[in-house]
C-alpha cells in the first residue's frame, strides 16, 4: 500500500531542508547536466590543440596567406542556446560522423569565410564583412575549405576512432539546418582564425552523444595522437634543422698561476702542457661531439675530425 505524505510531515521535510548546511547543498541545472566529464573536456582540448596546428599550415598553402589558428575554449551547453550564440546570416555545416549515428556542426564566422572567398577567387583577402549571405558560388568556394578541414578532423580523431566526416548538409542560417535537438547536451570547441589581417572564429559542434559512444577512449586519446612523422615532413625537418647555426668549439686549457698570469706580455708564449699530436676534443654546442687533430689548413688553424664521441653516437650530436 502506498503512503501518502501529509502535510505535515511535508513541511517537517522542508524545514530539514532550510536548515541545512550550505555546504552539503550542490547546484544542479536540469537543462545542462555535466555529461561529459573534466577529463574528456582536457582530452578534447588536447586532440583539437593538434588539429589547430595542422590546419593552420594547410590553409596557410591553401590560401597562399599566413594563417594562425588557436584553440580558444571547450564548452559543454545546450544545443539551442550555442544556436542563439551565432551570427545569422553565417556559414553553417552539418556533418556526419560515419559509423556514428550522429551529426555535428561546423560554424565559419562571416568575417573569416568571406575573406576565405575573397583570397580563392584572387582578391587581397582584406576582410570586408559584408551583410548578406554568402551565394551559391561562395558556398561552393568555402565546402572546398571545410572539406579540407573535414580531412584534418580524421586525422586527428583517429587514435579515438576510426571516424570519417562528411558534409550532410550546409545552410547560411543556423535555424534551418536540423543538427540534434535544442535540448541536447553539445560539445563546443572554438578557434580563433588569423588570416593576414583578418581574425574570426571557427566552431566544432560535437553531440555528447557522440563522445558517450566512443567511451572513456577520450581520456588517454592525447597521449596517442602524437604520431610518427612522414618521409616527407622528415625530410623538411631535416632541411629547416639543416640552417640552424651551432657553434663548434675545441678545446685547448692549460693552467697558469696567478702571479704568473698578471706578469704575461704581448709575444710571450704559453704552453697548453700537451703535445702537437695529441687529439682534442670537439664540441657542438656545449656537448661533446668529436675527437680530431690540430692542423693548418690553407694558412688557418683547423682541427681534422676523426671519430665522434660515445655521446654523439647515442643521438645527442647527430
Amino acid at each position: 500500500m502506498t503512503k501518502i505524505v501529509s502535510q505535515d510531515e511535508l513541511d517537517v521535510l522542508l524545514m530539514e531542508e532550510d536548515n541545512r548546511p550550505p555546504d552539503e547543498v550542490a547546484l544542479y541545472d536540469f537543462r545542462r547536466p555535466d555529461r561529459i566529464t573534466k577529463e574528456q573536456l582536457r582530452s578534447l582540448h588536447f586532440l583539437h590543440d593538434r588539429f589547430a596546428h595542422n590546419i593552420a599550415t594547410s590553409l596557410s598553402a591553401y590560401l597562399r596567406a599566413t594563417t594562425e589558428v588557436s584553440i580558444i575554449t571547450v564548452d559543454q551547453l545546450a544545443y539551442g542556446e550555442f544556436l542563439t550564440s551565432l551570427p545569422d546570416p553565417t556559414a553553417y555545416y552539418a556533418v556526419s560522423m560515419h559509423p556514428l549515428e550522429t551529426l555535428m556542426a561546423i560554424e565559419m564566422n562571416p568575417v573569416v569565410a568571406f575573406t576565405v572567398v575573397d583570397r580563392m577567387l584572387g582578391g587581397a583577402g582584406e576582410g570586408t564583412e559584408l551583410d548578406r549571405p554568402l551565394t551559391e558560388i561562395e558556398q561552393n568556394v568555402i565546402d572546398s575549405v571545410i572539406k579540407l578541414l573535414m580531412d584534418h578532423l580524421t586525422e586527428t580523431w583517429r587514435p579515438v576512432g576510426n571516424v570519417q566526416f562528411s558534409i550532410h548538409g550546409r545552410e547560411t542560417r543556423p535555424q534551418m539546418l536540423q543538427v540534434t535537438g535544442r535540448n541536447e547536451i553539445v560539445v563546443v570547441v572554438a578557434f580563433l582564425i588569423k588570416v593576414a589581417d583578418t581574425r574570426g572564429t571557427l566552431k566544432l559542434c560535437i553531440p555528447a552523444s557522440a563522445i558517450e559512444a566512443i567511451g572513456d577512449t577520450f581520456s588517454q586519446a592525447w597521449q596517442r595522437a602524437r604520431r610518427q612523422p612522414t618521409a616527407e615532413e622528415a625530410a623538411r625537418l631535416a632541411t629547416n634543422l639543416g640552417r640552424v647555426p651551432l657553434a663548434v668549439t675545441a678545446h685547448l686549457s692549460t693552467t697558469v698561476s696567478a702571479r704568473d698570469l698578471i706578469a704575461l706580455r704581448p709575444n710571450d708564449v704559453v704552453t697548453l702542457g700537451r703535445n702537437a699530436g695529441q687529439p682534442v676534443t670537439v664540441s657542438v654546442g656545449d656537448l661533446p661531439a668529436y675527437t680530431g687533430h690540430l692542423m693548418v689548413h690553407n694558412g688557418n688553424l683547423a682541427i681534422r675530425v676523426e671519430r665522434q664521441t660515445a655521446s654523439a653516437d647515442e643521438g645527442v650530436v647527430e
